[in-house]
């Protein structure tokens, strides 16, 4: 068959990894699989060993091949995306993957490589990082979590793969060296505006550089003026393509609206040297603060650092976010937990939870230590009630109020084109996030207060008003103002339930179970304070709820 054969490096200097991907392009469509890799990867240095090999097919299989596999696989449902991985050859280093009808860079390239090389990363002893990263700081999450978004910037190294490495001195972890994965930025579109830190990513090929030349900048299932997304028939193959309205001007990318494209997964590839002039200049970077973005919409705090090792490795295993997106299998509103922020492990949980653990141990997370670890919440506080529904703002008649699109002026809509109301709740803005992540990373808090009940660290509000400059941070962020105490302590109860059911679930029968039994039970060992005690503490330190 036509195909497009790329060599290419995942990694950078210090743990490169050899990677050949051949892109079927009988279909000429998917000619940009392979475009969007060669800008996502480093060059290929001659004389690497080959050690990661993805095969591409985004069309259909030919009848024949299909009843081949249905001799040995009788219930393989050729119609449907699928992706192989074959890690039987990991101990001769060579890992493979087969991709079949996936039309998504994300699925085809992005996802399977990262697979393959974290995979080899692990085994040799690595941290894994679903994760972007600064030169000292490393920030995980889910998909349309805020990890991207809390990263870019002049201090860019990596937005979403990484790696650590750890030094060791007499058996005890004294150091870990991070490691990226990519040369380009797969950032997600949706919501972006002028403000958005990743707004100058977007726009970057508009400019003309110091060289007289234009950045390259791929845009993919984003809505845009003039432009309207249509099925057509390419070689045979019928393919969605983004085509000129006759009679209409061409204008700008619309990154709040979503009708034409169908779909919140809008997605650009912009090279992390167009943000960040130093990046590329080959000076290690050293893990000096650890995090992860949840999405939460009810009692979360807005950040908070733990210092106890066990509770670290047990909100990295149990990551947490929210269904928000109509196009979901799920509801809106379902409360959603990936291990460390990844689907992409093909091993036992349990040996990397081990690793962290004692990375966590010997660096040390309390006042003294090396490394901070915190938690940053990018949804809201008191939007949605116990059961995952949004708390409705309603006008003077009793209806609920919509929202607005604040560039375009209009009613904003999902990807469904369905209504998006406005909520009661308070959301954490990027703005509030960008402040308090860089309080929390550069050791800046002098003050800290200790949850009610899970025991750890959260800014006290009266110096984030007072001293760093966050105005009524804590009336904004006072769960008295959109929950009763009995209310907030049923949340908590849900949460120390639904968090250890979820590790008890995911180590059960591993290696390492056992020996991990802390980390599980983490959650059993917190004081849930009385309905008093609870307002109490707010009332102390947030002021009495409106």
């Amino acid at each position: 068959c036509k195909a497009i054969v790329l060599e290419c490096i995942q990694g950078e200097a210090g743990y490169e990894v050899g990677l050949r991907v051949v892109v079927s392009v009988e279909n000429p469509h998917s000619a940009y699989i392979a475009w969007m890799g060669k800008l996502m990867t480093f060059p290929y240095k001659p004389g690497t060993k080959i050690s990661c090999w993805n095969f591409v097919v985004p069309e259909p299989l030919p009848p024949d091949v299909v009843a081949e596999i249905r001799a040995f696989w009788p219930d393989y449902e050729a119609d449907k995306p699928i992706s192989l991985y074959d890690f039987t050859r990991m101990d001769e280093d060579i890992r493979q993957v087969v991709t079949l009808q996936f039309d998504y860079f994300g699925a085809d390239f992005k996802k399977p490589n990262l697979t393959l090389v974290w995979n080899r990363g692990e085994s040799d002893g690595m941290v894994s990082y679903h994760a972007g990263c600064t030169s000292d700081r490393v920030l995980k999450g889910l998909s349309g979590t805020g990890k991207t978004t809390l990263t870019v910037g002049s201090e860019l190294e990596q937005d979403d793969a990484c790696l650590g490495k750890p030094f060791y001195e007499n058996g005890k972890i004294v150091k870990v060296q991070l490691i990226g994965l990519e040369a380009a930025s797969y950032a997600k579109s949706e919501g972006i505006t002028e403000e958005s830190p990743e707004y100058p990513g977007l726009v970057k090929s508009t400019q003309i550089g110091p060289d007289s030349k234009q950045p390259v900048v791929l845009a993919q299932n984003i809505d845009c003026e003039g432009v309207e997304y249509r099925v057509e028939e390419i070689a045979g193959y019928k393919v969605k393509v983004p085509r000129p309205i006759p009679g209409q001007e061409v204008g700008s990318l619309t990154c709040t609206r979503y009708e034409k494209s169908g779909t919140t997964n809008g997605r650009f590839v912009f090279l992390f040297s167009e943000l960040n002039p130093d990046w590329g200049s080959g000076k290690e970077k050293w893990l000096k603060t650890e995090s992860l973005s949840y999405k939460r919409f009810d009692v979360m705090e807005p950040i908070f650092r733990a210092v106890d090792p066990a509770m670290a490795v047990a909100l990295d295993t149990a990551c947490e976010s929210i269904i928000t997106s109509a196009l979901s299998d799920q509801p809106v509103g379902t409360r959603v937990r990936s291990y460390a922020a990844t689907d992409f492990m093909v091993r036992e949980h349990c040996h990397q939870a081990m690793l962290k653990w004692k990375m966590y141990a010997d660096l040390g997370l309390g006042p003294d230590g090396k490394l901070v670890f915190f938690i940053t919440n990018s949804g809201y506080l008191g939007e949605f009630d116990f059961n995952g529904q949004q708390k409705l703002k309603l006008d003077e008649k009793g209806q609920p109020m919509p929202k607005m699109d604040a560039v375009t002026g209009l009613v904003q809509k999902d990807a469904k084109g369905n209504v998006e109301y406005q909520g009661l709740g308070e959301k954490i803005t990027v703005q509030d996030s960008k402040k308090l992540v860089d309080l929390v990373e550069h050791r800046k808090i002098e003050r800290w207060i200790q949850h009610p009940a899970y025991g750890y660290l959260i800014p006290d509000p009266r110096e984030l008003e007072e001293k760093h400059g966050m105005k009524d941070f804590g009336r904004r962020f006072n769960p008295l103002r959109y929950y009763a105490p009995e209310e907030i302590i049923t949340f908590w109860k849900r949460d120390i339930e639904e968090r250890t059911r979820y590790m008890e679930n995911l180590f059960s029968g591993q290696e390492r179970e056992e020996e991990l039994r802390p980390v599980i039970e983490v959650w059993k060992k917190c004081t849930i304070p009385s309905p008093k005690e609870v307002r109490a503490f707010y009332e102390k330190y947030y002021g009495k709820a409106e």
